[in-house]
């Protein structure tokens, strides 16, 4: 299996959240794991606004910072180009998707392979990979794929 992550499912293979268990089984099941460069500054943004919010304390937020760079070694990474980001923008008006999202979804439509399987737990994400044929994964609610 092919794996696409978007932010919410890569967030937690690196802090303790409700969907852990969950993203770490599809981290370990999948071949290969990708996604879209724009992952790590959302994901570093995300980290810094759980240690704002005191959700993780600031030694849980350095340490997960060094994990972030050890995972992203890890992962086959999607660039962002003009033909994906002119792609996303289509995607974003038709299926009512925030901006990083839509980006999400043309990131992995763009890898057209058949046992690709698209993890989030952002239920709108999620409704638009269904709609462009892509095989997903409910970080909130795991079940096989």
């Amino acid at each position: 299996m092919i794996g696409y992550l978007d932010t919410s499912a890569f967030v937690p293979l690196l802090i303790a959240e409700p969907s852990t268990a969950a993203c770490r089984r599809f981290w370990d099941e999948a071949d290969v794991v990708l996604t879209s460069r724009l992952t790590y500054v959302e994901t570093a943004a995300a980290l810094a606004h759980a240690r704002r919010l005191k959700r993780i304390s600031d030694r849980t937020h350095r340490t997960s910072l060094r994990a972030l760079d050890a995972k992203w070694a890890e992962l086959a990474i999607v660039e962002v180009d003009d033909p994906l980001v002119r792609d996303a923008a289509e995607l974003s008006r038709r299926h009512s998707l925030r901006g990083y999202d839509a980006i999400h979804c043309a990131s992995a439509r763009q890898l057209d392979a058949d046992d690709l399987v698209a993890a989030a737990g952002d239920h709108q994400l999620l409704r638009a990979w269904l709609a462009v044929g892509i095989n997903t994964y409910d970080t909130n609610q795991p079940a096989d794929y």
